[in-house]
């Protein structure tokens, strides 16, 4: 005789059956079908070796054997019942709770704008965003959902790519108005007009003197520089007309769209790096559609 517990769904086969006296019930009653639950009891007698049903009969009737084991086990059975349908209202209940660690500036200019429709699609879950400068923290290293910015071949087992990065020049349309430039900015167009610059010395980010190498142009002169502490108030300096910045395709669509700023080339694309998205918990029927969002909002692809 096998010695192991049966498994739970012979024994709720098992349980249907003797309650409302019949296969085709009990497979109505647990979504199944009728040669399924026979299945199931054919497995649970084998696991007890001697049968709980007397089949000499036109309707199986229990044997003494199966009438004494379903009194023993039918009050389990009602007590397993119970617990898990309490606990799932419970949790139906009560809204989830989820963290998002994600770099300061995709969480103010990619993240928050579309934080509504992220709560609309998916009601019941309540999103908490910790915006991280560091590439690796503990905010990064606990959360449910990260966004952080680096090399695509050096993403983590559970990182997938996001956002591709593409940089190009961007400027308020008055001060595209006023310095009289469109489309392609030259070497002198850089040289002579007013650039802002972060205050970020991590090699991750292009700076003005390395965009100007990848896109082909001189270095910009080493003229007096303020430097801006963080990505969202360079472009508020940007939309307010203070000079040049560097524009990150995917952060900053929407100002583009309503006409804020506008868009310059050359444009700069360094395919192999950019915006990854990762969860330790991927997989799971929480996260996985949440981290498929992701994915849509970004155009399907990074």
């Amino acid at each position: 005789m096998n010695t192991d517990d049966p498994p739970l769904k012979c024994l709720t086969a098992f349980d249907a059956t003797v309650r409302l006296e019949s296969m085709t019930a009990a497979a109505r009653e647990l979504a199944t079908s009728q040669p399924a639950i026979s299945q199931r009891i054919r497995q649970l007698e084998d696991a007890l070796g001697l049968p709980l049903f007397d089949r000499t009969q036109r309707r199986p009737r229990l044997t003494a054997d199966g009438r004494s084991y379903h009194e023993e086990i039918a009050g389990a059975l009602r007590r397993i019942h119970g617990a898990t349908r309490r606990l799932q209202a419970r949790a139906s209940a009560r809204n989830r709770e989820l963290s998002i660690a994600v770099h300061f500036g995709f969480a103010h200019l990619w993240l928050l704008p579309r934080l509504p429709r992220l709560e609309a699609a998916f009601p019941g879950t309540e999103f908490e965003v910790l915006p991280v400068d560091q590439l690796w923290g503990e905010e990064m290293a606990g959360a449910d959902l990260t966004v952080r910015f680096g090399r695509f071949a050096e993403r983590g087992v559970h990182e997938r790519p996001l956002i591709a990065e593409s940089v190009y020049p961007v400027c308020s349309p008055a001060f595209a108005a006023t310095h009289g430039i469109e489309g392609q900015l030259d070497r002198d167009a850089i040289a002579r007009l007013p650039l802002l610059h972060m205050d970020d010395r991590d090699p991750r980010w292009l700076d003005w003197p390395r965009w100007c190498q990848l896109a082909g142009l001189s270095a910009p002169p080493r003229s007096a520089r303020f430097h801006y502490n963080n990505y969202p108030l360079l472009l508020n300096a940007a939309i307010e007309g203070n000079g040049l910045a560097l524009g990150w395709h995917g952060l900053i669509g929407p100002l583009l769209e309503e006409g804020t700023l506008v868009a310059l080339s050359p444009v700069v694309e360094r395919t192999g790096q950019g915006y990854l998205l990762g969860s330790p918990h991927e997989d799971s029927a929480v996260i996985a559609p949440i981290v498929d969002w992701f994915v849509r909002e970004c155009g399907g692809r990074a």
